[in-house]
């Protein structure tokens, strides 16, 4: 990019990331951010996205404005477009590929609109980019700025000729990724102590040392996707006993679930329903490991570079929504004809049995998350 003066640098435009999809889909959408920012630096950048999941990309400064809709409500629609109507936007990006998501960017003004190709969105999208199925989504989405940046679309696509992006080791690690295409935004943070420690106030942790901290995301949008009961109480247990404190983490309308999880592992914390994605964030950057299920809390770990168990089920890893991080571990039960039985998972298992599941014991997972945490303090000393 060129130099700007000053009275350019005033008069920089906006650009508009519309990702109305779920919160997982957001956080693998991080690289994309960090790239947008590089090849337009004095640009300001809004996301639209859902409700009550805008803030914590304003506060680690990957957007500088959001605006919410409310799925669903259509007002909430129409109020969002008027406001962004107002801005003077430059291009509109559009990784989420739902019908009505390209019906919400028609109706927004912008020089330019680009999103993925497909048979119906010519009328929509002036620049539509061939999806590159194959690859781990945070490349895909940043693959919708290769018109734009051509040094960004040789790099990443050289990484994806060396690397198999799937592959795991004997204790279910995953392959290495590099930093400048990684979530990890740790460093950030860590930096805000203020916020931090407002919480650890609120939510009484003080008497607690982080240095012990191992939390359990047990919930997921997708019934199918979500580990037995059983075998989170019986791990958090197993980890209680070792000394370490567990955490029963998840969002609005997980809350009776880890209501049950906590009465079963005696000295836990419930901090479900308690804290915004952003507040989970802080806690998980300050954490020794993350236990969930292929979902965006697992995505949120690797935003704060804490050494993750992902228990996969129904979905698998060549979907292209594996942990992106190199502290990332999968458990899962390989060989089942059933698997996968979707993109996303179901509701209720197809077969009525949820054996790619309940075939996984809770042993397994804490031998695992034993070395894990025992891999994780060495290195880190």
């Amino acid at each position: 990019m060129p130099n700007l003066t000053d009275k350019e640098k005033f008069n920089a435009r906006s650009l508009l990331v519309v990702q109305t999809a779920f919160l997982g889909d957001l956080l693998l959408g991080v690289p994309f951010f960090r790239h947008l920012r590089k090849i337009w630096p004095h640009h300001e950048v809004i996301l639209l996205c859902r409700k009550n999941l805008g803030d914590f990309f304003l506060k680690t400064k990957l957007v500088d404005k959001v605006v919410e809709v409310v799925k669903g409500d259509t007002s909430s629609y129409s109020s969002a477009v008027s406001l962004l109507n107002e801005n003077s936007i430059e291009y509109i990006f559009s990784p989420h590929e739902s019908l009505r998501t390209a019906f919400l960017s028609l109706k927004i003004k912008a020089d330019h609109k680009v999103s993925f190709k497909k048979f119906w969105n010519s009328f929509i999208f002036d620049q539509r980019i061939l999806k590159p199925q194959g690859w781990p989504d945070p490349l895909r989405q940043m693959s919708l700025l290769f018109p734009l940046d051509k040094e960004l679309e040789v790099q990443v696509e050289q990484l994806a000729l060396q690397n198999n992006f799937y592959k795991k080791d004997q204790n279910g690690k995953l392959s290495f990724i590099p930093e400048w295409c990684s979530l990890n935004l740790k460093s950030q943070l860590l930096a805000d102590d203020f916020s931090f420690q407002r919480l650890e106030n609120h939510l009484n942790l003080k008497w607690t040392s982080e240095s012990k901290w191992i939390l359990l995301f047990p919930g997921s949008v997708w019934a199918t996707k979500m580990w037995t009961e059983e075998g989170f109480v019986n791990v958090g247990r197993d980890l209680q006993q070792k000394g370490y404190q567990v955490f029963i983490m998840g969002g609005p309308g997980e809350e009776e679930l880890g209501k049950r999880i906590h009465r079963q592992i005696p000295n836990s914390l419930n901090l479900v329903g308690r804290t915004s994605v952003y507040e989970s964030a802080l806690i998980l950057a300050r954490s020794l490991l993350m236990i969930g299920n292929d979902s965006a809390s697992t995505h949120l770990a690797c935003c704060a570079n804490t050494p993750t168990i992902s228990v996969f089920g129904p979905t698998i890893l060549e979907f292209g929504f594996r942990p992106w991080s190199n502290h990332s571990y999968v458990v899962e039960k390989e060989g089942l004809l059933c698997r996968p039985c979707g993109p996303h998972g179901h509701r209720k298992c197809p077969l009525g049995t949820h054996e790619c599941m309940r075939s996984i014991d809770s042993e397994s997972v804490f031998k695992l998350a034993d070395l894990v945490v025992d891999g994780f303090k060495v290195s880190s000393r």
